[in-house]
């Protein structure tokens, strides 16, 4: 008896700590959203300022180019007003040694009637603008540039400039320059773009797998430690169960022998109903205590998932006054131990019955789901609580005033050796709750 105390304390023990470890782990969703969202906001954040710094280089590189032309064009204008004013109109030397660079693609000075005075292609010099390019000339009245295309298909910039002659006269001149180098410039800072978003894809396929690995380590851990406790406490159970029953077969046993040996009338004989319906109860939760505690053995195989459910249902709604449907439908073929599947779906049965009592309305439904056949169990009753859903699949944990607790626990054992997934949460729509199985098809 002390040993039987003892075990049963441990067990206790060991099934308020899986009731936390529980809780914990209904917690870990929410733990893991919120670490993703983190991480999610960081890596955002980065290619934010990836992509603006990169930008704010391309319009720093592009502003810097056009400043370097305006600035070059500008001092060669300046130069040669400067040629000009120093050795008079006519003086051409001075000024076409000014416009020999290189960068120079061609320049002019032209009067206000659009007269040629100067040009650095010679046969060109003496001939008038047209009416259009003469009034483009002078149409900012100030030094004004810009970009433009050559009648030869390459970029160009464009800078007229207001020439003020000693004579007070104004002459204007059009300076056209080559942009290669600076628009070689703005390339390179181009290309920054890919040097940013190859950064930008390094920095998202690291996080992604970060995420990944780091979210499937917690989830193993927490899977594991879950494991290990219900290992613990299969072990003990099996012991403690084992232990009960052997007391329980005396009591039984002399009770029966008992009540045998009374008449018939004797007022003892109730008294004794109500023991042998005691160890009776106790009978059935060891049997469960020992079902759940045993290592299961699989013998998988084809197995029609419809007649199956048809008869689990059968079996557990009969002298029910509710009302039952099942939704079929053809080729629900999977990969599993036909009669540990019919207890699961006996289980889930039963408790959508048990919970609604004596009326309700039970739907029963497969599905199709990707590689899963999925079984619904939809009951009309009053749902799952918020302080209930962080228990659910706890052996021992239980709502019923005469269960164990050990129902759903045990059909979780049972999908997860068969490579299944089971679920257990309020419907979105209406009254009630809705079990769901997971099994794996045939041949997945």
């Amino acid at each position: 008896m002390l040993y039987l105390y003892f075990s049963g304390k441990n067990l206790l023990s060991l099934t308020k700590e899986t009731i936390l470890s529980r809780r914990n782990q209904n917690k870990l969703p929410n733990f893991l959203n919120i670490i993703r969202l983190s991480l999610a906001f960081i890596l955002i954040l980065s290619s934010g300022a990836i992509i603006y710094s990169t930008a704010r280089n391309i319009q720093s590189a592009q502003l810097l180019a056009d400043q370097s032309l305006e600035n070059t064009a500008l001092a060669l204008s300046s130069a040669a007003e400067i040629a000009l004013r120093r050795e008079g109109k006519g003086t051409d030397s001075d000024i076409r040694e000014i416009f020999s660079d290189r960068v120079v693609a061609y320049a002019l000075i032209a009067n206000q009637k659009g007269e040629i005075l100067f040009h650095t292609n010679p046969r060109l010099a003496g001939t008038v603008l047209s009416a259009e390019e003469t009034g483009s000339l002078g149409v900012s009245k100030k030094a004004s540039g810009r970009r433009i295309i050559l009648g030869t298909g390459l970029p160009a910039y464009e800078f007229n400039y207001p020439l003020h002659m000693a004579d007070g006269t104004i002459e204007w001149l059009r300076l056209i320059l080559h942009t290669t180098s600076t628009d070689n410039i703005i390339t390179d800072a181009r290309r920054t773009w890919w040097i940013g978003s190859s950064v930008l894809l390094l920095l998202w396929i690291v996080g992604i797998l970060f995420e990944r690995v780091w979210t499937r380590s917690i989830k193993l851990k927490v899977e594991l430690d879950r494991k290990k406790q219900l290992a613990i406490i299969g072990q003990m159970t099996a012991l403690l169960a084992h232990e009960i029953r052997n007391a329980l077969a005396s009591i039984k046993g002399y009770a029966q022998w008992v009540d045998e040996k009374l008449d018939s009338t004797d007022t003892k004989k109730l008294a004794l109903a109500s023991v042998l319906q005691g160890t009776a109860r106790i009978e059935i939760l060891v049997q469960e205590l020992l079902q759940f505690s045993r290592d299961e053995s699989f013998k998988f195989e084809r197995v029609a998932v419809v007649p199956l459910l048809q008869d689990a249902i059968e079996s557990v709604v009969s002298g029910w006054n509710g009302n039952w449907k099942l939704e079929e439908i053809p080729f629900a073929f999977v990969n599993a131990d036909e009669e540990k599947l019919r207890r699961v779906f006996i289980n889930g049965v039963q408790n959508a019955v048990q919970v609604m009592g004596n009326n309700g309305s039970l739907l029963v439904s497969v599905h199709h789901t990707g590689r899963w056949i999925q079984v619904k169990i939809e009951d009309s009753g009053p749902g799952i609580s918020e302080a209930q859903k962080s228990l659910l699949f706890t052996p021992f944990h239980t709502t019923k005033t005469d269960g164990t607790g050990l129902g759903l626990a045990y059909s979780r054992k049972i999908m997860e050796g068969m490579k299944g997934k089971i679920d257990l949460d309020n419907k979105d729509k209406g009254q009630g709750a809705v079990l769901t199985i997971y099994i794996p098809k045939a041949g997945e």
